[in-house]
């Protein structure tokens, strides 16, 4: 159940060294991209320690049956018991939507206990799965977030169209029959709220509507919720409880900006049945702004940070005919096509002041002939070391083509996803100030960071490697990181 590794290497400088050398003082030294491990590369002296495996681990289910764990790891939550940064509860979500006769179809969502005992992270007894069979299941779990009373919510990305586009004859979700008033493709898509103590789903939140729920923010006022719609074009949302803690009644707004891109208001929705089934059709119609695929979700001092991944051409005309209106930085961006052909290969990095309302461009990703290859951002957390605020992108490549990768990534065929650090305290930041922090082996998607309380460990994922990697990084991973913050 135990396994740990050690990494004591600076890699080797491949292509660019772009983000080699940190500028200022910076909790590590960043490392250089390389296009051909199939290791976890991280900065000199960092060392990892392997705590839960695909299939390799088995889960506990509350039947008693102890079944290979589920793959494809996403968001992570670290629970601390009693405030301890080297004791708590890991809880995982599984972005997955297909069959799986065992363990039920659709994703999922394990947990386990940890604790780090001689400077390495074990896991304590046993791994266990909770079921959503109570809620109708759940499909494709993404992103998360803790509310302030400690309940979990775990985001349904990507919720299908018809039962059939559900099933996909029959390889993924299998129980099309209706649920809870619902058609079953309707359930899919929502936000979930799951309690900690008893390790039991509560509910589906429809009141914060159906959409391709990426992630999700909780603000310490126990009402409000932030939420990102990973769509192209796709709206971004916040919801407001009627009552704290309770987050099954409550208003959902969708941003609205200004044409000028120097303000923006939040439109309210109806709060029937049928247009939070509908979510983002009616955001678009009430004139909601219009993305490329907002991801993740973070808040530093009152600032909204959302990673936006882009992607290349979409066609924004239906939701432009409908009502909806282009954000500014996408309308503006010199690659633009035309009115309803928008492009934006690499992705940005927003910032959304709550007071203003203001959306404005924190970094653009670029390619390997612009000064850089930081593409695509998806994931996205925050840390505090040595009284100085990070903000922690990784990457999600979409496609390898546009010089996302280098010239031998794409001779293979293949993609390297990074992580990056961004000192906050930055004016006006740049790609040049982003401080690489790791690259993933072979294929993956590094997601799932999350910090322990003393900002001395990070959680995070390797989700999704080749296969054909050697062991232990040719299947899906969660990892503790230390020794360098």
């Amino acid at each position: 159940m135990y396994r740990f590794t050690v990494v004591l290497v600076l890699s080797a400088t491949i292509g660019l060294a772009f983000a080699f050398l940190p500028m200022g003082e910076f909790p590590f030294k960043g490392i250089a991209p390389n296009d051909t491990t199939q290791n976890l590369l991280l900065p000199k002296g960092a060392q990892y320690d392997i705590l839960f495996s695909e299939q390799l681990d088995s889960v506990l289910t509350d039947d008693g049956r102890k079944l290979p764990a589920k793959g494809k790891q996403d968001f992570l939550a670290y629970l601390p018991i009693n405030g301890s940064s080297q004791h708590g509860y890991i809880y995982v979500n599984h972005e997955l939507r297909n069959a799986n006769d065992l363990l039920g179809d659709g994703g999922g969502m394990s947990w386990f206990e940890v604790k780090q005992e001689n400077g390495h992270w074990k896991v304590v007894n046993d791994f266990h799965y909770i079921s959503f069979d109570n809620l109708g299941g759940t499909w494709h779990n993404c992103g998360g977030g803790v509310t302030p009373k400690g309940s979990i919510l775990t985001a349904e990305e990507y919720p299908t169209n018809s039962n059939a586009e559900l099933s996909k004859d029959g390889t993924h979700f299998r129980d099309t029959s209706d649920f809870n008033g619902f058609k079953r493709y309707e359930h899919m898509g929502w936000m979930v709220e799951v309690d900690p103590k008893t390790n039991k789903p509560l509910h589906k939140l429809y009141a914060m509507g159906r959409y391709s729920h990426e992630d999700v923010h909780c603000m310490p006022d126990g009402k409000t919720v932030y939420l990102t719609d990973d769509q192209s074009p796709g709206a971004f949302f916040r919801f407001v409880a009627d009552k704290k803690d309770d987050y099954t009644k409550g208003q959902l707004y969708a941003y609205q900006q200004t044409l000028d891109g120097k303000g923006g208001n939040w439109l309210a929705l109806p709060r029937d049945t049928l247009s939070m089934i509908n979510a983002r059709e009616v955001a678009f119609k009430l004139g909601a702004t219009l993305f490329k695929g907002h991801e993740w979700v973070e808040v530093v001092n009152g600032k909204i940070y959302i990673t936006e991944t882009g992607g290349d051409t979409s066609n924004f005309a239906k939701a432009i005919r409908s009502g909806g209106k282009p954000a500014y930085h996408i309308s503006q961006a010199p690659n633009r096509i035309n009115d309803t052909l928008y492009d934006a290969p690499y992705g940005h990095v927003l910032v959304l002041d709550p007071i203003t309302n203001l959306m404005e461009v924190l970094i653009t990703g670029g390619d390997l002939n612009d000064g850089g290859n930081f593409s695509q951002p998806d994931a996205l957390t925050a840390v505090s070391i040595n009284n100085k605020q990070y903000l922690v992108v990784c990457e999600d490549i979409g496609s390898i083509k546009r010089n996302r990768v280098g010239p031998a990534a794409l001779a293979k065929n293949e993609k390297y996803n990074e992580m990056y650090f961004l000192d906050l305290s930055k004016p006006n930041p740049s790609r040049d100030n982003l401080v690489r922090f790791s690259v993933g082996p072979r294929g993956c998607e590094q997601t799932g960071p999350i910090f322990t309380p003393d900002s001395k460990t990070m959680f995070m994922v390797v989700q999704n490697p080749d296969k054909r990697n050697a062991e232990p990084f040719n299947r899906s991973i969660v990892v503790a990181i230390t020794n360098c913050f």
